[in-house]
């Protein structure tokens, strides 16, 4: 308030106007901090405002994919279980087959052992090692070798077989006399001539065994 000073009046009106000046600048003052303290509590709200929005959009998110891996770990649960319950039904459904098929082999080895024996304990051990000659190939049994592999051998040659291999479990032919060997060798001879067709569908290993056997082809 120096400037007061160099003008000259009395002192009490000097006093008068410095307290007048200093309100007025106390009031700008207040004014300006008001100001300041307003657009501060505006930026502070703002920034709680803009802090809400962030927290919900980020729990949002966490919400959507805590739903996504729930979803997909019910899927794979899903996916698993009915992958477990398809294996197993797959497995009964191969044991089903494999007895069904065990069945019909022991069901022709047992036909072949009656047809050798009326014994029922030798009946047993020869349809023992009857089935284990015997598999099933699309539907049909086909004799094999000791080996398990497929030969082109037929069931009357697999029974001649067990017979000579076999002759303690064997009762003997039913038939007797010359007409039953001749009749027994027309079968053997036609057991080991196959057509050039049915010769083209055996395997290797088959068409081998067959001229093993002493096979012939003929032409129909």
């Amino acid at each position: 308030m120096e400037f007061l000073n160099e003008i000259e009046i009395d002192d009490e009106v000097k006093s008068q106007l410095a307290s007048k000046v200093q309100e007025e600048i106390q009031r700008k003052i207040d004014l300006e901090v008001s100001g300041l303290k307003s657009k501060n509590d505006e930026l502070i709200a703002e920034r709680i405002k803009w802090q809400e929005e962030r927290e919900k959009v980020a729990q949002a998110a966490k919400r959507e994919a805590e739903e996504k891996a729930k979803s997909e770990n019910d899927y794979k649960q899903l996916f698993e279980s009915q992958k477990a319950e398809a294996d197993q039904l797959r497995s009964v459904i191969d044991r089903m087959n494999q007895d069904i098929s065990r069945q019909q082999i022991n069901g022709e080895a047992s036909k072949i052992a009656a047809t050798l024996t009326k014994d029922v304990n030798k009946a047993k051990l020869l349809q023992q090692q009857i089935s284990s000659r015997l598999t099933l190939v699309d539907n049909e049994i086909r004799v094999t070798d000791e080996g398990g592999q497929l030969t082109v051998s037929s069931l009357d040659d697999l029974t001649q077989s067990i017979k000579n291999n076999y002759p303690f479990l064997v009762d003997g032919s039913q038939a007797q006399g010359g007409g039953a060997v001749r009749a027994q060798g027309r079968a053997e001879a036609r057991n080991k001539e196959l057509t050039r067709a049915e010769f083209e569908g055996l395997s290797h290993a088959e068409r081998q065994q067959f001229f093993e056997n002493g096979g012939k082809l003929y032409d129909e």
